[in-house]
């Protein structure tokens, strides 16, 4: 019996012939990304030979139709497979319309590049600041010194946003206690025109949030607070409006926005 049955490297010989021949289709068929960066090139004569592809020798039928609706559907499965990979790229190198935080690891570190940043969307400013520095006490950062406080920001979209998040500080001290910023947040569709929208649309369109800067703990944080924005988010080409507004308190720190898809 011992003869008959192979041992542990005849297994492995076996495993790793079927793995090879199951990935090679793929490995092969695809390979044209090797020579160029446009799909069409798999109609090429290198190419189109490695896309032909094994065929059953007990077939009757015409091998030559055969063959070509085999590469046609790998031509298929690369372009598939193109487009999604680009998709992901793209995703991975852009996954925000617009955003910052204040942070050494980031462009955002002193008061001048968050006023330089806040500005690229600011539409009003009643009592709020950039100040503050990049190690020292106090750090940098959107400041509300006064009752009331309040700004209102535009961003034009230029992909697919779904959320907003806004770092801002927590802490004991006593300018912190009763601390409590509204957040209005609505979405101006494009294309809308302001008077055929309802009143019903215009609610379903907005959303209001709050976020509190005060808390027991003997020490002062950052913390990250994720809305999800009203009517399924912002298309590519829409705008979100948002009004922040110190509704109780007179002290409030933000760190950072972001307006992103995920």
């Amino acid at each position: 019996a011992k003869g008959k049955h192979p041992g542990m490297g005849g297994h492995i010989g076996t495993s790793w012939t079927v793995f090879f021949n199951f990935i090679s289709a793929f490995t092969d068929v695809c390979d044209y990304r090797r020579v160029s960066s446009s799909p069409m090139s798999i109609a090429s004569t290198d190419v189109a030979a490695k896309s032909i592809g094994p065929y059953k020798e007990n077939d009757y039928g015409d091998i030559s139709s055969e063959w070509k609706e085999h590469r046609d559907n790998i031509r298929e499965m690369c372009l598939l497979s193109g487009a999604q990979e680009q998709e992901a790229i793209t995703s991975l190198q852009s996954p925000c319309t617009y955003a910052f935080m204040v942070n050494r690891m980031t462009s955002i570190g002193t008061k001048a590049d968050v006023d330089k940043k806040m500005n690229e969307v600011l539409t009003s400013n009643t009592g709020w600041k950039a100040e503050g520095f990049p190690i020292k006490q106090p750090r940098a950062g959107f400041y509300a010194k006064e009752p009331n406080a309040h700004f209102s920001l535009k961003i034009d979209t230029s992909m697919e946003t779904k959320y907003i998040t806004i770092m801002s500080m927590k802490s004991y001290g006593d300018n912190f206690k009763d601390t409590n910023l509204e957040v209005d947040v609505r979405i101006e569709r494009k294309g809308d025109v302001a008077a055929a929208v309802t009143a019903e649309a215009e609610v379903a369109k907005s959303s209001k949030y709050e976020v509190t800067g005060y808390h027991e703990t003997r020490t002062s944080i950052h913390v990250p607070h994720k809305f999800e924005l009203p009517d399924g988010g912002a298309e590519i080409g829409d705008s979100i409006v948002v009004n922040f507004r110190l509704v109780s308190g007179s002290y409030f720190k933000i760190a950072g926005l972001a307006f992103c898809r995920y």
